[in-house]
């Protein structure tokens, strides 16, 4: 059996060994050396690569930023990466990787983790292999495969692994312990001569611990040098080097023509000596050494492992003979599939679908085919196969079709159905070209099965994505869009419950909405509906854009949404690209209403687009959501962690600054409570960041300038403020004097408590001029309020005083009137005894012309005795004065 081996990392493109890379190429050629993965290192030698690739068949480019040439790279480097990857399909990745040995230990580590990440993210959204150099570093690099960091500065998990396409560590030389966690993580391990330099039982246990459809074989060529231990050497500059007692008449050797170097060891060859791609054959056999087993069996494995790997799309070796192992299992497992690929008879052609081949009868494909009549009737059959090159279809879906033309039973399915119909439609197998025909058939099942159910519509759909471009502008998606919004204006809760804001007081009829589906309990027990986060986004985005433009009730579009990004963007199974993606769209399609979404849910959001990089815009849009109801926000919300590596600023503050602006833009309500909560919420924020021992002066000093803000328009003390700077000051020790006067220079020392001011006169942190203004202020304060308690005491007298004013004057009123009574009865007894002067004078004159009888008691006298008088005219008013006196 002819051995291959595929050389699975060189560098062929360096410089030493450029002008002689023809030479390398054939004599590797020669010893079974079919494979090249030929790896760029910056950018100074990408171009070099892809014309290397375009020249040798046998050569797979390779583009990346090496660790040891970041510091050389442009500020357009990665854009200039993907462009390259653009135009060069059949490229992988590679060499990236972090380096902390003798050389990499000068260059940055936090620099090389961050293009690290991004190319590592990049291979992933490519879906290519990437190629890792790793140097004492094998620690982060497992965290940063696992999570995209070492230092978790995102709270949102940025889960990277695994890679499917494969990671080759190449020249691997990391532990037996660190074998299987990597090999979780899609790892594949390559072995080059730097394995030799390696303790034999540690490389030995080590290459144990890899599994066999995980190992590769490389030479790193022009480095890694094998000893010559294990063969002889083929030199760069043509000749072969011959450890002591190797037959110079071996294989190797006569492939070769040039000189030999016969020599005791390999280490009388000079270090620099430029390491040849066929020396791979070294590697291989003392790899197979290790592992107990013959070189064919380790070619044979790692050759496999090798071409599987490279294999993805676009790449060099995804050839026929992938199409035909394919073929094979086909033919295998379906007896009735006797129209692929065979040698065709006269009436039949071969037809290529994606690369597989299809042989069927012309007549009776015609006969079902209007588009393949009119070709056959203007070409010959030979060029039917080109002329269909285009063809909307994948292998599945046109072997129903050639089932179909070929008179077997067509059995159609919701998942087949739209797939059937597109091809159908392509190939114009329409009624008035034949009776019964596929279209007719396809549309009838589509209409009467499909559409009327919400399950099977989505269903549907998603077996349409993967011809999503050919049937996006076909009506079928049009109207399976069509009939779920109507059943979703219907029956809103098929998109799934609202999101409960429980921050919001809403009325008991919004609570209303959160209930249990009582329509649902109609349904059967079993009956579930099917979910629309299942679709791709190109059917998503549109769908969910039309429910909004039909009124679908925004609570409901919302929960959707939010699932969709819980399912697409916040898992690790996905692209970055197209978590970003999602991320975008969501934003816009995000109904505009207030308080449908959590505050706490569109922060969880706004730091996904952070940490996947989405557009400016999106992140605007979160952010002015999140303004328009920051009152509902919890300090942990406003924690969102900064981008970059320096720690120096924890925290995202011009966020949290935009964040607030937008607030008080959009606040219009007159109560003032809304206000007043984020006023204390920025507070607590100052509180909880101002324990950081990595922030800086100025970032507080704003922080708490925009606490000041948040305050204006309230009655609120200065206590909180002076909380932070407290614990500021407690974490920052070190600070002069004058920066200390520095953080609290933003503190109004009017504004504090009584308490406070208390605390602070006390307080050994704060800066000496500080604590004297504060007990100055105290002192004023002392002085006001004596002099408020003295005031209220006056106020209170001079209130008691008026009282007892207006009472007298009141008494005094009582006695006037009594005595103007006194004297109007007083006048009437004197007209009274005026008058009875009169009548007494007028009888005395009566009782002189007439006598008195003796013993009569005179009638005045009588009534002077009534009266109580005397006899006498001078006591005539004895008793008015009397009563004078009394009173």
């Amino acid at each position: 059996m002819t051995m291959k081996l595929f050389d699975a990392h060189c560098h062929l493109q360096d410089p030493r060994i450029l002008n002689k890379t023809p030479q390398l190429i054939a004599t590797a050629l020669d010893t079974g050396v079919v494979r090249f993965a030929v790896n760029g290192v910056s950018e100074k030698d990408w171009n070099l690569v892809k014309v290397m690739g375009e020249s040798y068949p046998s050569v797979i480019p390779c583009f990346g930023l090496h660790p040891w040439f970041i510091e050389e790279r442009t500020p357009n480097w990665f854009n200039t990466l993907k462009e390259l990857f653009q135009i060069t399909p059949s490229a992988a990745v590679g060499e990236v990787g972090l380096d902390k040995g003798s050389h990499g230990k000068k260059i940055d580590f936090n620099d090389q983790v961050q293009v690290f990440r991004r190319q590592l993210e990049l291979a992933k959204e490519l879906n290519r292999p990437v190629s890792v150099h790793c140097v004492h570093a094998f620690g982060d690099l497992l965290e940063i495969m696992k999570y995209g960091t070492v230092f978790y500065f995102c709270s949102t998990e940025r889960s990277t692994g695994p890679f499917p396409a494969g990671v080759i560590l190449h020249s691997f030389l990391g532990s037996a312990e660190m074998v299987p966690e990597f090999a979780k993580l899609g790892a594949y391990f390559s072995f080059s001569g730097f394995l030799m330099s390696m303790k034999k039982e540690k490389a030995t246990k080590m290459l144990k611990a890899v599994s066999s459809d995980r190992i590769l074989l490389e030479t790193d060529a022009p480095d890694a040098l094998p000893n010559g231990k294990f063969g002889s050497l083929f030199l760069v500059d043509g000749g072969i080097f011959h450890p002591e007692g190797e037959n110079s008449s071996s294989n190797a050797d006569s492939l070769h023509d040039g000189d030999s170097h016969p020599s005791k060891d390999a280490s009388a060859l000079p270090r620099e000596t430029p390491n040849h791609p066929a020396n791979i054959h070294n590697v291989l056999s003392y790899v197979a050494s290790l592992l107990d087993i013959t070189k064919q069996e380790l070619a044979d494995l790692s050759y496999a492992n090798a071409v599987r790997l490279f294999s993805y799309e676009g790449s060099k070796i995804r050839t026929s003979n992938n199409n035909y192992s394919y073929l094979c299992h086909q033919m295998a497992s379906r007896d009735v599939s006797s129209w692929l690929s065979k040698s065709p008879s006269p009436s039949e052609v071969q037809l290529h679908v994606h690369g597989m081949p299809f042989s069927v009868d012309k007549d009776l494909l015609s006969a079902r085919s209007a588009k393949i009549a009119a070709l056959l009737k203007e070409n010959p059959p030979e060029k039917l196969a080109f002329l269909l090159r285009d063809i909307p279809a994948d292998p599945e879906t046109f072997e129903l079709v050639a089932r179909f033309c070929h008179g077997y039973e067509l059995i159609l399915s919701t998942e087949n159905v739209i797939p059937l119909i597109s091809l159908a439609y392509y190939l114009e197998m329409t009624e008035s070209h034949s009776d019964n025909n596929l279209l007719d058939k396809t549309l009838a099942f589509f209409e009467d099965k499909v559409l009327p159910s919400w399950n099977e519509t989505i269903k549907a759909l998603r077996s349409a994505s993967s011809i999503i471009q050919q049937v996006l502008h076909s009506g079928l998606v049009d109207a399976c869009l069509e009939s779920l919004i109507y059943k979703a204006l219907a029956d809103p809760r098929l998109l799934g419950e609202p999101m409960k804001n429980s921050t919001c007081n809403e009325d008991s009829e919004d609570e209303e909405v959160f209930k249990p589906n009582a329509r649902r309990k109609l349904f059967s027990p079993d009956w579930k509906s099917e979910d629309l986060t299942t679709l791709s986004l190109q059917l998503y985005n549109p769908l969910i854009q039309a429910m909004n433009q039909h009124g679908v009730p925004p609570e409901y579009v919302a929960a959707s949404l939010c699932q969709y990004v819980k399912k697409w963007a916040n898992s690790g199974e996905n692209e970055t690209i197209y978590k970003r993606g999602v991320i975008e769209a969501v934003e816009k399609l995000l109904p505009p209403e207030k308080g449908i979404l959590p505050c706490t849910l569109l922060f969880e959001m706004l730091r996904l687009a952070i940490c996947l990089e989405c557009s400016n815009d999106c992140r605007s849009g979160f952010e002015i959501r999140i303004g328009k109801q920051l009152d509902q926000a919890e300090v942990k919300d406003l924690l969102i962690p900064s981008q970059g590596y320096s720690k120096e600023i924890q925290y995202d503050i011009e966020c949290v600054r935009r964040i607030l602006k937008h607030f008080y833009a959009n606040y219009s309500s007159t109560d003032v409570s809304g206000i007043i909560s984020v006023a204390e919420l920025i507070e607590e924020f100052l509180m909880e960041v101002a324990s950081d021992i990595d922030l800086r002066i100025d970032t507080f000093v704003s922080l708490a300038e925009m606490s000041l803000a948040a305050s204006l328009g309230t009655q609120r003390n200065s206590d909180g403020i002076y909380r932070a700077i407290n614990i500021y000051l407690d974490k920052h020790r070190y600070l002069t004097e004058l920066e200390r006067e520095e953080v609290c220079r933003v503190l109004d020392c009017q504004k504090m408590s009584p308490e406070a001011c208390e605390h602070a006169a006390k307080n050994e942190r704060l800066p000496v001029r500080f604590v004297v203004q504060v007990l100055f202020v105290a002192q004023l304060q002392l002085r006001d309020t004596i002099t408020k308690e003295v005031q209220v005491f006056d106020d209170k007298l001079r209130r008691e005083v008026v009282e007892d004013e207006e009472n007298e004057v009141k008494m005094g009123f009582d006695e006037e009137e009594v005595r103007v009574e006194m004297e109007k009865m007083s006048i009437k007894v004197m007209e009274l005894e005026r008058e009875c002067c009169i009548m007494r004078k007028e009888i005395e004159h009566g009782c002189t012309h007439q006598k008195s009888k003796k013993g009569k008691v005179s009638m005045w006298r009588e009534m002077k005795r009534k009266l109580g008088c005397v006899s006498s005219t001078h006591d005539c008013n004895c008793q008015v004065k009397k009563k004078k006196k009394k009173y």
